[in-house]
């Protein structure tokens, strides 16, 4: 029999999908879970809420490219499908129907699966929530499938088989798919298709992600040229979330497989020492743009941070408009250091809950360095906090003007020293994106990169 790649599929189901109302943001977290297990995808498709529909593209991935036999000897296409991840449709309503569409792709009859019942009265009791008919129309499933329990939410999921090819069907909320993929799906999947847990992890991916601001795509690429030939077994890719920029590079150990035990050891060696090569390789042509080592989000890195050195922070936003705060308590874990975000648009509240000095608003103006300045102390001393760091700019699309065009923000960053004693700065910045959100989010990212590296100043 010829051995290939276990291949994999993921279909999203729903009109809310399939129409732009939802970003499907299941399909792009699933294929990278599927791949830190090489497991290569091939298709990733979206259908709507037509029965007809979504029964005929499973049918269709289930038959495509089956095992032949040729000579009395079994060969497996290539194009075989091995997995397949549905999520979407279990839910109560009248247009949830990957069950019924699952019974009619593997010509399976529904019934009242037991299983999922008692898992459902189970998870509606411990909320003292009452369970309806149209709730209990989410444990009709296939007679066939095997239910996987929901733990985040009201409908289980399941998997069946279709012609050799395993389904399985997810919700579609992504708090409630994630940890069914991770506790349920997952185990099947290495039970069924990986000898033992040893060829499951020699199977995963090593990957390593820096995350990088203040330097535009194509200038990193032009700097990590070279890398290729440098470390032809690694590969290096890039990721754009403007005005963030991710560089990660991945070896695999499995591709070592079938050496005897001695060589495979020294391979793997060889590649973990190649991964610490290439990440001093990069490092030294990004390191002044590199905040995260370990692919942290700006908000999670500046926590990190602030946590471990025991410092707290306050924010004073007027062009960011709470932006910077949102960020911060995304975070969880975000009360141990931060204390408060003031959203001081006018100059009266800039006034009379920061303290700023109405001369130097005369004078200066609500967008000037100064300015910035005093709100970072004002709102260090209002909160108590270590840090203070304050936002005033022209996001635009209007407003500008000659001397301070749209996309001037001016940037405050206030902190205390170890005896007390008060420091702060600000600086100027011009950003020409032309966009209002673009800039928005480009100030505040750029004010908790200041921020960042006053932190990581002291000891």
């Amino acid at each position: 029999m010829i051995i290939k790649s276990i291949r994999a599929e993921i279909l999203s189901t729903g009109d809310e999908v399939l129409w732009g109302d939802i970003d499907d943001t299941n399909s792009s977290w699933l294929s990278r879970k599927l791949r830190e297990y090489d497991i290569e995808i091939v298709r990733i498709s979206c259908v709507g809420d037509h029965l007809e529909d979504i029964a005929g593209i499973m049918k269709e991935i289930s038959v495509r490219g089956s095992s032949v036999w040729a000579d009395s000897v079994q060969v497996v296409d290539y194009s075989q499908t091995d997995i397949v991840l549905v999520t979407g449709g279990l839910g109560p309503t009248s247009d949830d129907l990957s069950a019924e569409a699952a019974a009619l792709a593997s010509d399976d009859t529904i019934i009242m699966n037991q299983i999922a019942l008692n898992s459902m009265k189970s998870y509606f009791s411990k909320r003292n929530w009452n369970l309806s008919d149209d709730n209990i129309k989410q444990a009709m499933l296939p007679s066939r499938a095997g239910v996987m329990e929901n733990l985040h939410g009201t409908a289980p999921g399941f998997y069946i088989e279709i012609d050799k090819t395993i389904f399985f069907f997810m919700p579609g909320v992504p708090r409630e798919m994630k940890p069914m993929f991770e506790q349920s799906v997952l185990p099947i999947i290495k039970d069924r298709f990986f000898k033992d847990q040893s060829d499951a992890n020699n199977s995963k991916q090593m990957l390593t992600r820096f995350k990088l601001f203040g330097l535009p795509e194509s200038k990193v690429g032009s700097r990590l040229k070279g890398f290729n030939q440098k470390f032809p077994k690694l590969k290096l890719g890039f990721r754009a979330s403007i005005p963030i920029i991710e560089v990660k590079f991945s070896g695999r150990e499995s591709e070592l497989n079938g050496a005897d035990k001695e060589l495979f050891a020294t391979n793997i060696s060889s590649i973990h020492k190649q991964m610490s090569d290439a990440a001093k390789w990069i490092s030294s042509r990004l390191e002044d743009y590199i905040f995260s080592y370990t692919g942290l989000n700006m908000e999670q890195e500046l926590g990190r941070l602030l946590a471990l050195k025991k410092k707290t922070v306050a924010v004073a936003e007027s062009c960011t408009g709470g932006l910077i705060g949102s960020m911060f308590t995304d975070v969880a874990g975000s009360s141990d250091y931060f204390l408060l975000s003031a959203v001081t648009y006018s100059n009266d509240a800039k006034i009379n809950i920061l303290g700023v000095n109405p001369e130097t608003l005369l004078q200066y103006g609500a967008v000037h360095e100064e300015t910035a300045k005093e709100m970072a102390l004002g709102v260090m001393r209002v909160a108590g906090a270590d840090y203070g760091v304050a936002t005033s700019g022209i996001a635009g699309p209007g407003g500008g003007s000659d001397e301070k065009p749209v996309g001037t923000v001016c940037i405050g960053v206030a902190s205390r020293g170890v005896n007390g004693e008060i420091f702060a700065k600000s600086k100027r910045y011009l950003f020409t994106y032309g966009d209002r959100t673009m800039n928005k989010k480009m100030f505040a990212v750029k004010a908790m990169d200041m921020l960042r590296r006053e932190v990581v100043l002291i000891n």
